[in-house]
C-alpha cells in the first residue's frame, strides 16, 4: 500500500465518520450508543462560562458557528498533529512544532519512524537534537529517543482511541483507557519510574499538584468504574431525550478523568485524548489545546481552578455543587470556533 493510500485511508475514515453523523436537518446527528444507532439533536447546554481567563466570551455565537461548520472541512490530519503537539507542550513533553507535526503525520500515514538503532544523520533525529540544544536541554542519544517516543507514542495513542471511541462507536471502558495509556507510555519513562512500572497500571502512590491532592490509590478502581457508569448514564439520557451537547460532555469527562488522576504519569494527555475522541464521536472536529504558550497558561489555570472548586465543594450533595468544568467547556468551544474559522479561510483561498 502506498503512502498516499495510507493517508487517504485515515483521512477518509475520520471525514466519513463526521459526514455520517450529519443529517439532512441541521444540527441533527446519528451516532452509535452502546451498539445502537441513535438520532440526537445537538443542543447547547446552559452551563457555559461567559468568561475565559476574565475575558468576555459569547458561547451562543461560538456554539452556532461550530455546529454550522462541522461538515465543511476537507482535512483533519494536520489539525490532529497539532493536537498531539499542543497536548505534549502542556505537559512539557515531545518535540518542537515542525518535528512533532512531521512525526505525527508519519504515524497517521502508516509510515515508519526511527527507533533505537537510528542513525544520527536521520533528519528527525537531527531536528530533535538541534531543538533540544537550542532550548538548552540535554541532547544525548537517550534524551533524543525519549523526545521522539513522546511524540510518536502520543500520535499512536490518539489514532487508537479516536478510531475505537470516536469512529467505530465503541463504548468507553476501563480496558480501552488502559490500552490507550499503554500505547501512550510505551518505552516512555517517567521522571520517577521506568515505563514498565507505570504503563497501563493504576498508580500506587499519593500525588498532588499545587494545593490539590488527588484521590488516594485505594479509591482509584471504584472511581474509574463510577466514571464509566456516569458516562454511560449520560449517553442513555441522550438516547432517551434525543438531545446532546458534545462539547460539554467531552469537557465533563476530561475533567472527571484528570481529577481521578489514575496513573503515575500521562493523565493530562489521556484526558485530552478522551476529550477529543468524544468530540469526534459526535461529529465535531478535534481541538488543539496548548499550541501557543499563552494558551497553555490559560488551560492550566482553568484546569487548576476546576480542581480547586472540586475541593471547595467536596462532601456536598451533587445538586449543591457548581459545574466545575464549565470554563473548560467554554475554552474548548472557543478553540473549536477559532480552528474552524482558520480552516474555512484556508478552504476558501
Amino acid at each position: 500500500m502506498t503512502d498516499a493510500s495510507h493517508h487517504a485511508s485515515l483521512g477518509q475514515k475520520i471525514l466519513a465518520h463526521i459526514k455520517s453523523t450529519s443529517r439532512l436537518e441541521p444540527g441533527t446527528i446519528s451516532v452509535s450508543i452502546h451498539g445502537h444507532n441513535t438520532d440526537l439533536t445537538i443542543t447547547q447546554d446552559e452551563a457555559y462560562s461567559y468568561e475565559i481567563a476574565h475575558a468576555v466570551f459569547n458561547p451562543e455565537l461560538a456554539f452556532s458557528q461550530v455546529i454550522d461548520s462541522m461538515d465543511r472541512l476537507t482535512t483533519l490530519l494536520h489539525n490532529l498533529s497539532d493536537v498531539v503537539y499542543g497536548s505534549n507542550m502542556i505537559d512539557k513533553a515531545g518535540a518542537g512544532l515542525k518535528a512533532a507535526r512531521q512525526l505525527s503525520m508519519k504515524v497517521f500515514c502508516g509510515e515508519d519512524t526511527f527507533e533505537e538503532d537510528a542513525q544520527k544523520d536521520d533528519k528527525y533525529y537531527v531536528r530533535i537534537q538541534k531543538q533540544r540544544v537550542h532550548a538548552r536541554l540535554p541532547a544525548n542519544h537517550t534524551d533524543i529517543l525519549q523526545t521522539h517516543r513522546e511524540v510518536v507514542q502520543h500520535a499512536k495513542a490518539a489514532a487508537y482511541l479516536i478510531e475505537k471511541l470516536g469512529i467505530n462507536g465503541e463504548d468507553l471502558t476501563e480496558d480501552l483507557i488502559l490500552e490507550t495509556h499503554r500505547i501512550l507510555t510505551s518505552k516512555v519513562d517517567a521522571e520517577s519510574a521506568s515505563w514498565k512500572e507505570y504503563s497501563s497500571v493504576y498508580r500506587t502512590d499519593d500525588v498532588s499538584v499545587g494545593l490539590h491532592t488527588f484521590i488516594s490509590p485505594e479509591g482509584i478502581p471504584e472511581k474509574m468504574k463510577e466514571m464509566i457508569r456516569q458516562y454511560n448514564s449520560d449517553l442513555d439520557k441522550a438516547a432517551r431525550t434525543g438531545l446532546i451537547d458534545p462539547i460539554m460532555l467531552a469537557a465533563k469527562y476530561a475533567h472527571i478523568f484528570v481529577n481521578i488522576h489514575p496513573f503515575l504519569d500521562g493523565n493530562g494527555r489521556m484526558s485530552r485524548l478522551i476529550l477529543n475522541s468524544i468530540l469526534l464521536k459526535f461529529g465535531l472536529f478535534n481541538v488543539c489545546l496548548g499550541k501557543m504558550e499563552h494558551d497553555r497558561y490559560i488551560y492550566k489555570e482553568i484546569v487548576a481552578s476546576a480542581s480547586q472548586l472540586e475541593d471547595t465543594y467536596d462532601g456536598r450533595e451533587e445538586e449543591e455543587k457548581p459545574v466545575a468544568y464549565k470554563e473548560l467547556a467554554s475554552l474548548v468551544l472557543h478553540c473549536s470556533q477559532n480552528h474552524l474559522s482558520k480552516f474555512m479561510k484556508a478552504a476558501l483561498k
